[in-house]
């Protein structure tokens, strides 16, 4: 199995943060003499979630299939039902972290996918099924190690 984290740049770290500390803030206004304990839960429901796909999004292609894990979110896509993959610069919601994505295009819809090391991902893709037809002609080069 091959795990690739979902890439980070500094607008989604930006986001990502202001939320969590607007939550937080709003759980201990909550807390505080004269607050509303009624939106403690819901607050604290929504802030483990932001924290979980901020920490646990990765891609993981393993027994022919690309399994793409965000917090509590999963989809498992068949390599073999893979069509196109293209970049594409986005602030869609999805399970990327960066603007920087990749579309990944299958029999039964899309997704968005960032992986930090691209060009393995995507020659690992395309060794798995030679019909995906890749459009990135400006595929990142993997970090020195």
């Amino acid at each position: 199995m091959n795990r690739y984290k979902s890439e980070k740049d500094v607008f989604f770290f930006t986001l990502n943060w202001a939320i969590i500390i607007a939550l937080l803030i709003m759980v201990w206004m909550g807390l505080s003499a004269g607050g509303s304990l009624l939106f403690i839960p819901v607050w604290l429901l929504i802030l483990m979630f932001v924290v979980s796909t901020w920490y646990m999004t990765n891609y993981e292609i393993e027994n022919g299939h690309l399994r793409v894990r965000s917090g509590p979110l999963n989809w498992n896509i068949p390599i073999d039902r893979i069509e196109k993959i293209r970049r594409k610069r986005s602030l869609s919601s999805g399970p990327a972290h960066s603007r920087d994505r990749l579309e990944i295009v299958y029999a039964g819809g899309s997704l968005l996918v960032s992986p930090v090391r691209e060009d393995e991902f995507l020659k690992q893709l395309t060794s798995l099924n030679r019909k995906i037809a890749v459009e990135v002609p400006d595929a990142k080069k993997t970090p020195a190690k």
